[in-house]
């Protein structure tokens, strides 16, 4: 029963949850697209360009706590079409910035309105696949994640081709074009979307309570069920290491994402060749990826397997600085760095929930990724800063690597403390409970 039941809650859930990641990808990294045009159009510096692209975590990370905790009481369902619906709109609005301070509140808005999407997606993945199959899961969403790379040659197509159309710039038309499927999706996800097993109709009731019964014979193993309350998630030792881990995650990650349309493009390439290229890295990451990821569910082993990743994505980085004159090997650095990270983050996302479940888990993914993405605002700001100062972006992409050694290294170090058999090292490991609230 339990490979009929999974295959029917993936093929029910995952397409669209992939879909929806694809957008919301879309929508934060397009202004990396945009910029190949909109900045000497707005006349906007690299330093300032870099602090609108990531002020847009500040926002986002301010907002995520308030807005996972209603996440946590009225469901996903209901919270996730509201959230999609709102940032569609504001990417939409992006169309009619008109300088620096225009573009940073729009920035801005815009971390608001996606503020407990993804840790509300990845605690209700929680809530439909068992442990051992989670990570398969939480790979789903990563593979996704990379596929949404397919949009940067799209978006340089339109940059270009709707360029002038009613008077109106390329980029302008690119946050109208990129803002509207979230708007359409989000719907969609109210109509397919459900809280709880006992809820899914697509289930027989046999199924229903096979899924229910595993789900809840887990959360009691990890000694959680009705112990934690979302509090508690907030304030968890190994959730306070796992932020600076994604910190340096998000760092390297987005400031690799949003700036590497205009490092490619200083190889000398038309913006359209720019767009194709942008692409390469994390589609040839997807197949290592969901490799690595399945031999980390296989294993129920999380720290090692996620300190390998990032430790080949700084390898990847220190390719690339090095030889960021040469086009050929830079390129052959950024797609191990590629490899590397979007691996690392689909290791990374499995990790609170081998010790959370319930509301503190909602909780825990919340504060990770809504603290965590601060570092995604230093990593497009560095960058931006180093630029300027130093007319080249060796120094940023060395500095990619260098804080991927670090939160390999701090894994690697809350491995060796929990020990073989608890929390990050063993994805089924106990953690004393505390008291219910």
């Amino acid at each position: 029963m339990r490979r009929t039941v999974l295959r029917k809650v993936t093929r029910r859930f995952m397409p669209l949850i992939g879909l929806c990641y694809i957008v919301l990808y879309v929508d934060r990294q397009n202004i990396g697209i945009a910029a190949l045009t909109m900045n000497d159009e707005l006349g906007i510096s690299a330093t300032a360009f870099g602090f609108a692209a990531g002020v847009y975590f500040w926002s986002y990370t301010l907002c995520e706590p308030p807005s996972n905790y209603i996440l946590a009481k009225i469901g996903a369902r209901v919270w996730i079409p509201r959230i999609m619906v709102s940032w569609g709109l504001v990417t939409m609005a992006m169309a009619l910035v008109t300088g620096q301070l225009s573009l940073t509140v729009m920035r801005l808005l815009l971390g608001v309105a996606e503020a407990s999407f993804s840790p509300g997606m990845l605690y209700f993945v929680s809530r439909w696949f068992p442990k051992a199959e989670r990570g398969a899961a939480m790979s789903w969403i990563v593979t996704f994640i990379c596929l949404s790379a397919l949009a940067s040659p799209l978006c340089t197509h339109v940059l270009i081709a709707m360029d002038g159309l009613a008077g109106v710039a390329g980029w302008r038309w690119l946050f109208v074009v990129t803002g509207i499927p979230a708007v359409v999706l989000g719907p969609i996800c109210y109509r397919v979307l459900r809280d709880r097993p006992a809820e899914a109709t697509f289930l027989s009731p046999s199924e229903r309570s096979w899924l229910q019964r595993t789900l809840d014979a887990e959360s009691e193993r990890t000694g959680r069920t009705g112990g934690h309350s979302f509090r508690q998630g907030l304030s968890h030792p190994r959730v306070l290491t796992l932020i600076v881990v994604f910190c340096c995650v998000t760092f390297s990650l987005n400031g690799y994402q949003l700036w590497l349309p205009q490092i490619i493009k200083e190889f000398g390439l038309t913006t359209l060749q720019t767009g194709w290229l942008v692409a390469v890295p994390p589609m040839l990451a997807i197949g290592p990826m969901l490799w690595w990821t399945r031999r980390s569910d296989r294993r129920q082993e999380r720290g090692v397997h996620f300190a390998v990743a990032a430790g080949t994505s700084a390898a990847g980085f220190a390719v690339a600085a090095v030889f960021l004159d040469s086009p050929v090997v830079a390129m052959a650095g950024f797609c191990v760095a590629g490899i590397g990270l979007y691996t690392a983050l689909a290791v990374f996302i499995t990790m609170p929930s081998s010790f959370l479940t319930g509301a503190a888990l909602a909780a825990g993914f919340g504060v990770i990724n809504g603290m965590g993405n601060v570092g995604g605002y230093f990593g497009p700001q560095v960058t931006g800063i180093i630029q300027d100062s130093t007319g080249s972006f060796v120094g940023a992409v060395a500095a990619f690597g260098a804080v991927m050694v670090v939160a390999a290294v701090i894994v690697l170090l809350l491995t060796r403390r929990s020990g073989r058999g608890a929390g990050i090292e063993r994805g089924t490991g106990p953690v004393p409970a505390k008291e219910a609230v």
